[in-house]
């Protein structure tokens, strides 16, 4: 062939694929939407996440989330979802028996009520985690840094989710089947004071700004144990070379991690009650505030309040982009919300169980003034009681069932929009009625009940 042809081919086919990838850019191929599971944290009150799973579980088997993502307790959420090779309502069932199976001394040892009151007088003996004399393992650390003995919980979450060494070798099993497409699991690194996101998975890129990072990694406990390591009270997690603790403290954008790992779609599950203006005019202490209530406005800030905001954000920047022509979206796109939080205030529940509490978790809840207000909020993070738990698993189930048409349509892919706020509700439902027990004879919400729907979906 003459080499002028030969030029004329290659000039041709340069020509062509050019005009091919122009294409593409300005008519991408429609593809099936990604919906992603976002589980925030909340202590003991995520177990409210796993009563809603194990709903959706039920009564949608064959619901796909193949990007998963969690902070502080919902991180163990995530964990178990992600490391479990079977379909999803066995992976749901096992969730929810790890939380029934769940007490105080599976969460903390025993001996945290002595090293509490010796860790408070006098932490000596022992040189600082930040002491360049010494470099002291995560297992150490857990024995004598922090408030409480965590060592149980990690021991706990091996057994639970069959990690052999720590490694979460079912999130592999379930990328290389394609039910997973990413995983991450958010943490807060203590010495750069930097929001970091583990992730494990293919195809996505790393984003970085000063204040949130991601990184490749293959997930460990360890992972699910920095993530959930409350701040000052359980001790922090070392993985490689830096100490990580709860993955809430500075996030401010808690729905990103999934954007980022390309959800379409995005099911929020929050543990923070949705209150009503009414509601949250009332005091909940009356007087100076005790030190449990400062402590439960600080915790619901890391835990739930980012979320709600996010919402608002995404919501905003949604109707934004969708007024955009797509070939100015700048590879913008819209993203729809679903959230679903309780219809009761999981806090305020929490005041039944508290004399149930270990002497440990006892001075850190009523020994700083939980009697004092009505709002338990850090009583419900700690109260890892199986009655309470028992509790919050059937309020997520049957607000769950509650909102079974809006889930159908939004698992279907349809739009769900009821706007960010909950619709009225009966004033102090908490104090007024109870969840449908799964014993009730028919089994179907009070008209009352289904008028107390607590969540909003946002597109």
């Amino acid at each position: 062939m003459p080499v002028r042809e030969l030029s004329n081919d290659i000039r041709e086919a340069v020509v062509r694929e050019t005009f091919q990838r122009l294409r593409n850019w300005l008519y991408p191929t429609p593809h099936d939407p990604t919906t992603a599971l976002v589980l925030s944290g909340g202590g003991a009150r995520s177990a409210f996440q796993a009563g809603v799973l194990r709903y959706i579980a039920e009564a949608f088997p064959d619901a796909e989330f193949p990007v998963l993502t969690g902070v502080s307790a919902g991180a163990i959420n995530t964990a178990h979802l992600a490391n479990d090779s079977n379909a999803f309502p066995e992976a749901a069932g096992r969730l929810v028996e790890s939380w029934r199976m769940l007490e105080p001394e599976n969460v903390v040892a025993a001996s945290s009520s002595l090293s509490l009151l010796w860790g408070l007088l006098w932490r000596n003996g022992f040189a600082d985690a930040s002491d360049g004399t010494e470099n002291p393992g995560t297992h150490d650390v857990r024995r004598t840094h922090g408030l409480l003995d965590t060592t149980p919980l990690w021991t706990f979450l091996n057994r639970r989710l069959g990690a052999a060494n720590g490694t979460l070798t079912g999130v592999e099993d379930n990328l290389r089947s394609g039910h997973l497409q990413a995983v991450a699991v958010i943490t807060t690194n203590y010495a750069t004071g930097q929001t970091v996101t583990w992730v494990q998975g293919d195809d996505f890129d790393v984003w970085e700004a000063p204040d949130r990072v991601s990184v490749h990694s293959r997930l460990t406990v360890d992972h699910i144990m920095a993530s959930t390591a409350l701040p000052l009270v359980f001790p922090a997690v070392r993985i490689g070379d830096a100490w990580y603790g709860d993955g809430g403290i500075r996030l401010t954008a808690p729905l990103a991690p999934a954007v980022h790992l390309g959800a379409d779609r995005v099911l929020a599950i929050s543990n923070r009650y949705p209150r009503t203006r009414a509601e949250a005019d009332e005091p909940s202490v009356t007087g100076y505030p005790p030190t449990a209530q400062i402590i439960g406005i600080v915790m619901n800030a890391i835990f739930g309040d980012a979320l709600a905001q996010d919402a608002h954000t995404l919501a905003r920047v949604n109707a934004l982009v969708k007024e955009l022509p797509k070939s100015k979206r700048h590879g913008m796109r819209p993203v729809d919300l679903f959230q679903i939080r309780p219809s009761v205030d999981l806090g305020r529940l929490a005041v039944d169980y508290q004399d149930r509490l270990p002497a440990a978790f006892r001075f850190l809840t009523t020994g700083l003034g939980t009697d004092e207000t009505q709002s338990s909020d850090w009583l419900s993070v700690l109260l890892f009681d199986p009655d309470y738990i028992d509790r919050l698993l059937d309020i997520g189930y049957h607000d769950a069932r509650r909102q079974h048409d809006e889930l159908a349509e939004f698992l279907r892919g349809g739009a769900v929009d009821r706007g960010l706020h909950p619709p009225p509700r009966t004033p102090r439902q908490e104090e007024t009625s109870e969840p449908v027990s799964s014993s009730s004879p028919d089994g179907v919400p009070s008209p009352a009940a289904d008028d107390a729907l607590p969540s909003s979906g946002a597109s």
